[in-house]
């Protein structure tokens, strides 16, 4: 990367943050009133927020986000969707009506202002201590009982080795115990337009989303399901990865 584009992409990242701490800093006030109690209007409100922080940061950012094959069942499901770049976040808030919850680690909680409404909103896992995991997964497994569905990153981290990371058991293990379909997604180019390297540098571009249909738990393994799901995640990745898909949809 020459120095002049690094440059520019050092003033596009400073944009987007300006905006998406911004509107953080605009909306706390409302944030706090909104989560202050909890009750299925309140979190549905909240998560309608952050819609509109996700909307509003992409179309800022210069961020086109389109959808192939896209559907979402009128059940609860868990969403399990491959993760590169911090950029999933947003992009999961758009693509999605107010009513997922995301799985996400304990390092999103400590970030100021966002970690707070993270807290009041989703379910935060530290893998590192079992205990914590566990009780994690029994939270996951209320929000599915409360007609929430729940999002998941199965690899669990940004930095891992291309095209996928190791995925943890966790949400194939919920479907098999709950009964719960599964909602395989992939999003592919979020890294190129946020850098996964540590460097958060950013640049406008296209984020593609390709849905799987739901996979029905009924008859799988953990073992199976986390087999069939990382096939297919590789497969579509590799087939849209290096070629321009025309969009079906756009956001």
């Amino acid at each position: 990367m020459g120095s002049l584009t690094r440059f520019f992409r050092r003033l596009w990242s400073l944009w987007f943050a300006f905006w998406l701490v911004g509107y953080f800093l605009f909306m706390l006030p409302l944030y706090a009133v909104v989560l202050w109690q909890l009750t299925p209007r309140t979190v549905r409100i909240g998560h309608q927020l952050n819609r509109l922080w996700g909307k509003l940061i992409l179309t800022m950012g210069g961020i086109r986000v389109r959808k192939e094959n896209y559907h979402f069942p009128a059940q609860p499901c868990l969403i399990v969707a491959n993760h590169r770049s911090y950029l999933d976040i947003p992009i999961c808030y758009v693509l999605f009506p107010p009513r997922v919850a995301f799985l996400g680690k304990a390092e999103l909680a400590r970030i100021p202002l966002y970690g707070w409404t993270y807290r009041r909103l989703h379910v935060i896992v530290d893998r590192k201590d079992p205990a914590a995991r566990k009780r994690s997964l029994l939270a996951v497994s209320r929000k599915l009982q409360e007609g929430i569905s729940v999002l998941i990153y199965p690899e669990g981290t940004t930095k891992h080795p291309r095209p996928l990371g190791r995925f943890y058991d966790g949400a194939f293990a919920l479907a098999v115990e709950l009964k719960v379909p599964l909602l395989p997604l992939v999003i592919v180019g979020s890294d190129t337009c946020l850098s996964a390297d540590g460097s958060f540098l950013m640049q406008p571009g296209e984020v593609t989303c390709i849905f799987h249909p739901l996979i029905s738990p009924n008859g799988e393994t953990i073992e199976s399901l986390r087999e069939k799901v990382q096939n297919w995640m590789a497969k579509t990745i590799e087939a849209y990865e290096n070629r321009p898909v025309p969009a079906r949809q756009l956001v």
